[in-house]
């Protein structure tokens, strides 16, 4: 019995070992290795973040213009800060910053240039970096938006801007492919919210798209 017990701790572990970290450890080397699995923020000077090396593309997912490439930004309306923060309470996404006149979305999510402000008539844009869902950190903006995924239809969107607080009710989610510019147009008879970001994570094949209308 003795010797009994101390085995099936060592099957144990193995078990876990095989169930738990092999996984981990192999999602992990192909994400390094394949190109189907290139992480869409391409961030690092390392070879096997670049698109440009990897895919034998200029494309630089880095920079908010190239998610939609046949989207023509229109010109940015007023603002009167630069900054804002967007909040998804029950998937925990808390005070994210987002910039509404940046393009490097390795900093923080990104205002579509030439959508509507929060609190005008319109659909505010705002895209963001997933990726593989071992590789998420809370905080870190590469990852930032894979909790997004997990959203359910009736999910309060908060968004803070210039002091005053707008609350958004989730409508609807569907995936486009990124020809399909259609989520970013503008109706001016709604105060609408659209939140994007890639999939499958890990990806940059479709666009994942949230689409919030103002309900206080």
């Amino acid at each position: 019995m003795r010797k009994l017990f101390p085995a099936l701790l060592i099957i144990s572990g193995l078990l876990i070992l095989a169930v738990v970290v092999v996984p981990v450890a192999l999602s992990q080397i192909s994400y390094n290795l394949r190109p189907t699995l290139l992480d869409p923020t391409a961030v690092s000077s390392n070879p096997i973040f670049l698109a440009a090396n990897v895919l034998g593309t200029s494309t630089d997912y880095t920079d908010s213009s190239n998610w939609f490439p046949a989207a023509q930004p229109g010109p940015q309306i007023s603002s009167r800060v630069n900054y804002y923060t967007l909040s998804l309470p029950r998937l925990n996404m808390t005070d994210i910053p987002v910039e509404i006149t940046g393009t490097d979305l390795k900093k923080n999510p990104i205002q579509f240039s030439g959508t509507a402000v929060p609190g005008t008539y319109g659909n505010t844009v705002i895209y963001g970096h997933s990726t593989l869902a071992q590789l998420y950190r809370p905080r870190d903006p590469v990852s930032i938006f894979n909790p997004l995924l997990d959203v359910k239809i009736g999910d309060e969107v908060i968004i803070n801007y210039d002091g005053v607080t707008y609350k958004y009710l989730v409508r609807y989610t569907k995936e486009v492919h990124p020809t399909e510019i259609g989520v970013l147009a503008q109706r001016y008879d709604k105060h609408e919210l659209t939140l994007i970001t890639c999939v499958p994570l890990g990806t940059y094949l479709r666009r994942f798209v949230v689409r919030a209308e103002l309900v206080n």
